[in-house]
């Protein structure tokens, strides 16, 4: 590509003003161009407001929209950053597709199913280079795990838990109080904006499992603890506990736990990953306890530190951080500048497994917990209403 990447935001609030930072540091590294950004809050589009989160923001020659599809008319764009709320989604994704604008999707997609297959349709209908915004794909730590289990290593089981507050991920741009939504604009803790902590936040828990395995989710059965109704005014009606169980492909098991309570402001982590013949934890190092000499077994057992293997040196950086969300980016603009369509670690039409995954974890936990198959939830008659908007 002799021009230069012309790209396009929609969305400024709290995740696109992250997305702005990224692009304006690539942009000053001479990587891309920013020609346009959108948002139906003109506030949300002053430079001086976006310069206190992305200093690096040039607000000379980008131009700025109400709306994702005047950008899309008039506007001629290589790549467009979609950040919107998952329920507000009207069309956008398909019409940047129908004009082969290439598409970054954060996630979800959707809050609706049948929403994102259409996506997707138009998406390969039209060739349109996308990708979905699973940045802890493109973490060292998590890139090294994968590395290591794709070294003829069958992962039975993953159990991850996520220990997190209701207050600790509330969103301050989008005038949800103008769009039938939570007047405090914590639409994070609502069902209806955010399709419930699993699909929210969960989807990327759901989507590293399925990268670590290089495996997709067969089936999945869920059981949530609902918040009390008397709570819902004032901490919104997203479940304060979540059990979810994957079924992969391969035979492995993965577990989910989300903890959501009000009050707590306590955030905590577990993860744990078995094969065949060890178990994986995310430490200061990540590593592998597995007994790897030759005298198995032994006449005495080893302790826990000889078997001990480094697969990944820390320390690390969080996952979710901001240094992945420049690192995802970079490779997008970067496979297509350069023709490298190795560099992106994910397609739009490869993430739907991880969107109707936790979607289908909803439906389970409404049918007291039944064995959702992926397949079916797809495709099924029976289950098409909870596809729809």
């Amino acid at each position: 590509m002799n021009t230069p990447f012309r790209v396009g935001l929609v969305g400024v609030g709290q995740r696109g003003l992250q997305h702005l930072k990224a692009l304006s540091e690539l942009q000053k590294e001479e990587l891309i161009q920013i020609k346009a950004l959108a948002d139906p809050f003109k506030e949300n589009l002053n430079p001086a407001k976006i310069k206190n989160y992305a200093p690096d923001y040039l607000p000379h020659n980008v131009n700025n929209y109400a709306s994702a599809n005047e950008m899309i008319e008039s506007c001629n764009l290589d790549a467009i950053w979609f950040v919107i709320p998952p329920n507000q989604h009207s069309g956008e994704i398909e019409k940047a597709a129908e004009k082969e604008i290439a598409i970054f999707a954060e996630k979800p997609q959707s809050l609706f199913l049948d929403e994102v297959l259409k996506q997707a349709d138009v998406i390969k209908k039209h060739n349109t280079t996308s990708t979905v915004g699973f940045q802890m794909r493109y973490d060292r730590g998590y890139t090294n795990i994968r590395e290591y289990l794709l070294q003829n290593k069958w992962v039975a089981a993953v159990t991850m838990i996520s220990e997190g507050a209701v207050e600790g991920h509330g969103v301050k741009h989008t005038h949800t109080e103008k769009q039938g939504g939570p007047s405090n604009r914590i639409w994070t803790a609502n069902k209806a904006w955010s399709g419930t902590s699993i699909v929210e936040a969960g989807i990327h828990q759901t989507d590293i499992m399925r990268y670590w395995t290089d495996d997709d989710v067969k089936w999945v059965s869920a059981h949530y603890t609902e918040r009390p109704v008397d709570l819902h005014d004032t901490e919104g009606d997203n479940p304060i506990a979540y059990t979810v169980t994957y079924g992969l492909k391969k035979g492995g098991i993965c577990n989910l736990l989300f903890t959501k309570p009000a009050k707590s402001y306590y955030m905590g982590r577990f993860d744990n990953i078995i094969w065949t013949h060890g178990t994986i934890k995310l430490e200061k190092d990540y590593v592998d306890y597995t007994h790897n000499f030759d005298n198995w077994p032994p006449v005495t057992n080893p302790t826990q530190e000889e078997t001990r293997r480094v697969i990944s040196k820390g320390p690390h950086n969080v996952a979710m951080g901001p240094e992945n969300t420049k690192a995802i980016s970079k490779a997008f603009a970067t496979s297509i500048i350069e023709d490298k369509p190795d560099l992106r670690r994910n397609s739009f039409e490869s993430s739907i497994n991880s969107i109707a995954a936790v979607l289908a974890a909803n439906t389970s936990n409404s049918l007291g917990g039944e064995k959702i198959y992926i397949d079916e939830f797809i495709t099924a008659t029976k289950y098409s209403k909870y596809r729809k908007r």
